[in-house]
């Protein structure tokens, strides 16, 4: 059976017809398109954002420690003579090699022990935050040449008992009522410096 639209698909008029007209249709869709495209729009779109890298995390000054024994250094004559027996320098490279490798070395974390000794002693009081952090400070840069036999500070509790032996006692009693300078055992683990206490 054939199509009733079979006479119409060979008619060439309907055929033309039929093309113009469908022809005038997308014409007309692409203009309204356009128009549409190439007309202000009256709510402009968000503009976008533009691409940025996330704010990077600050980096921590590594050698913000250094810096603060340096300063701490350089304001006390009295350590740069006795300790580091001689001024600091003025360049801040000369200065961190000064004290990284005299910090370093066994003999000169005694003497230091002994200013801070002398000191505590004057003024009866125990070492300070900042002198405590020093001895601390060396003792690391110490213990990274002996990674496995450290030396180290020896702290006793106040209350405890005063033992002549092990202790340095400041003033007169049997038991300890503050600890003024802690003791330096060396890296053999034998005690060269004892726990400097104040006894009552």
């Amino acid at each position: 059976m054939t199509s009733p639209f079979e006479d119409l698909r060979t008619d060439p008029y309907f055929c033309a017809w039929l093309a113009g007209l469908i022809g005038d249709e997308v014409q007309q869709q692409l203009q309204q398109a356009w128009r549409q495209l190439s007309e202000p729009s009256p709510e402009p779109l968000p503009a976008a954002l533009p691409l940025s890298e996330p704010a990077a995390e600050p980096i921590p000054d590594a050698l913000q420690p250094l810096r603060s024994i340096i300063t701490m250094v350089k304001n006390d004559p009295e350590l740069q003579e006795k300790w580091l027996r001689r001024p600091l320098p003025d360049d801040e490279a000369e200065q961190f090699q000064q004290v990284l490798v005299i910090a370093s070395h066994w003999d000169r974390i005694e003497r230091l022990w002994d200013v801070f000794a002398e000191r505590v002693k004057t003024r009866a009081a125990p070492l300070n935050d900042a002198e405590l952090h020093l001895m601390e400070y060396a003792l690391s840069l110490h213990n990274r040449l002996w990674i496995d036999r450290l030396a180290e500070l020896e702290t006793v509790a106040a209350g405890s008992a005063y033992n002549y032996e092990i202790h340095n006692g400041v003033g007169q009693g049997d038991t300890i009522i503050a600890l003024w300078l802690p003791g330096l055992m060396n890296s053999a683990s034998k005690r060269v410096r004892k726990p400097l206490v104040q006894l009552s």
